[in-house]
């Protein structure tokens, strides 16, 4: 990979197995019982499913984890698709039951069979990090690219980093990681939307584009990411023969420093020494501006829906 001269947080990237989101919305899944069907069995499926949500997050009723666990056994018997993936989850975190890998692989297996897009990428954390007893890299990014293909957004995330940094992979594959990094992106992800700017910044997998490569580190830096905020300074160039352009970056620069980025704060020692006075204050008095911007933006109250 070549020296690319921006501060990253790609690691920050990756996500430990999706456990609370097991039961997030789905088909099947909704807060209350789905409509009557043709198919009784079926019904009945989505009627333990749904009461077992219920009694695990204790809505309309209290919580009964161990009551949650028995539903969501019988909506298994009865063809449920997210079944498997949610008694995966009880082994997985060790819920009123003893923690075991081996048997969390099981259900999550069961689940993937059956089409589940949490169980695919459970089981796929579980191959890449070699819980339950099988170790495949192989399988783990297969299983992460069929999650992502059923919606999964957690499983865009894990494959965004393993095809930019290469891990569980061969080599490294921008054109592979473009596609998920801006899908992760694309859901407000900030160290996505760094990521993606440093792609397009340095034609990473993608034709370059400066002009793109600020608007994302622009986005991430009034969200009041130091990343960005650093990123944004060094891309508009703290040395620009544009005194607009480099005072601007310089008070990005400061911000970013004041949040104790390493690259921003060597930076801007550097800046104290051999910019004119005059124009590093304007910088400061530019940095005020923009952080008075920046606690606007994030105070600001959404209007109700």
């Amino acid at each position: 990979m070549k020296n690319v001269p921006f501060s990253m947080k790609t690691k920050s990237l990756t996500l430990s197995l999706l456990i609370a989101a097991l039961l997030s919305v789905s088909a099947s899944a909704q807060s209350t019982p789905p409509p009557q069907s043709a198919d009784s069995k079926n019904t009945s499926g989505d009627t333990e499913y749904v009461t077992g949500k219920n009694l695990l997050h204790g809505r309309g009723c209290e919580k009964n984890p161990a009551l949650a666990l028995e539903h969501f056994k019988k909506a298994a018997d009865l063809g449920i698709v997210e079944a498997p993936a949610a008694i995966g989850y009880f082994y997985a975190a060790g819920l009123v039951v003893e923690k075991d890998d081996a048997i969390a692989a099981e259900w999550f297996q069961k689940g993937s069979e059956k089409g589940s897009g949490i169980a695919k990428f459970n089981l796929g954390r579980f191959r890449l990090d070699g819980k339950g007893g099988i170790t495949s890299d192989e399988e783990g990014v297969a299983l992460m690219e069929e999650a992502a293909k059923l919606g999964v957004p957690e499983a865009h995330t894990i494959l965004a980093d393993i095809y930019f940094l290469g891990e569980h992979v061969q080599n490294r594959d921008y054109s592979k990681a473009a596609p998920h990094v801006k899908a992760v992106a694309a859901t407000g992800n900030i160290n996505g939307i760094n990521m993606l700017g440093v792609m397009m910044q340095q034609g990473l997998g993608m034709e370059r584009d400066e002009k793109g490569a600020e608007e994302c580190f622009r986005r991430a830096a009034m969200e009041g990411d130091s990343k960005g905020q650093s990123n944004l300074g060094q891309i508009l160039n703290p040395t620009s023969e544009n005194p607009a352009r480099r005072i601007e970056a310089t008070a990005w620069l400061i911000i970013a420093a004041s949040q104790l980025d390493p690259l921003a704060t060597r930076k801007i020692s550097e800046l104290e020494q051999t910019m004119p006075r005059k124009e590093f204050n304007a910088a400061r008095d530019k940095a005020d501006e923009f952080q008075k911007k920046i606690s606007e933006t994030r105070n600001k109250i959404p209007n109700s829906p």
